[in-house]
């Protein structure tokens, strides 16, 4: 039996709004190409001093964005994604929603060895329509090697909590196999290759959905101007 209607969600690494030769793309447009109730997004870099675009996209979406912050005052062209034009900003991860966020934390993965940045991992559990809750999970694991420790971490966390129905969402650096690593019933809805986003070869980015979500109409859809793809999923609760 269906406790709420079908909710879509979708993710998306932004590679900070560059595409993969470092030139701008348009981010808001990007977002509504998902036409999602929730999108998760990594890379996310925000120019200091200017107005928050993602806000905007949020609130033209009828909903409304969280942030979780990795780095601050860092340069796109520290972050090797795109040219040095002089700005600096906040550099991280975001969850835009138009379902009501009832909860919000942040949780901390910690910096891999070699990794220059620390992870994090937003937890936002949402009302859904028709009662009952949905925690979306969106993180951007390392890079370096040891993705899967610190899935095997954030995994162990949400069990921890045990706050209903979860999705894990976001750029995962690890193939799809490595996923499994999750443990806690945590399934691989979407299959596909999502990088690179002009010739993909393989599947980093993930939708997990835990005990309690369904998922339906799970794809990868084409690309938006980032040098990854997106994937979406429409997911049943209970």
């Amino acid at each position: 039996m269906r406790q709420a209607p079908d909710i879509s969600v979708a993710s998306l690494n932004l590679h900070g709004g560059m595409d993969r030769h470092g030139r701008p793309y348009d981010v808001a447009a990007a977002c509504h190409l998902l036409k999602a109730d929730v999108i998760a997004l990594q890379e996310v870099w925000r120019a200091d001093g200017e107005p928050d675009e993602f806000a905007a996209v949020a609130s033209a979406l009828g909903g409304q964005v969280r942030h979780g912050r990795m780095a601050s005052q860092i340069s796109l062209a520290r972050l090797r994604v795109g040219p040095e034009d002089g700005r600096e900003g906040e550099w991280g991860v975001a969850v835009l929603t138009s379902l009501p966020v009832l909860r919000y934390e942040e949780i901390s993965l910690g910096r891999a060895p070699l990794d220059g940045l620390p992870r994090l991992a937003q937890a936002l559990t949402l009302a859904v329509p028709g009662g009952g809750t949905l925690r979306i999970v969106n993180t951007h694991l390392t890079h370096r090697m040891t993705s899967p420790a610190q899935l095997i971490l954030l995994a162990a966390r949400l069990g921890r909590e045990g706050t209903g129905p979860t999705l894990i969402a976001g750029d995962l650096n690890m193939p799809g196999p490595a996923t499994w690593t999750a443990g806690h019933g945590y399934r691989r809805v979407v299959r596909g290759p999502t990088f690179p986003a002009h010739r993909p070869l393989i599947q980093i980015d993930h939708l997990l959905a835990g005990p309690g979500v369904r998922a339906e109409a799970a794809e990868v859809l084409p690309g938006v101007g980032s040098d990854h793809l997106p994937v979406r999923a429409q997911l049943l609760l209970g």
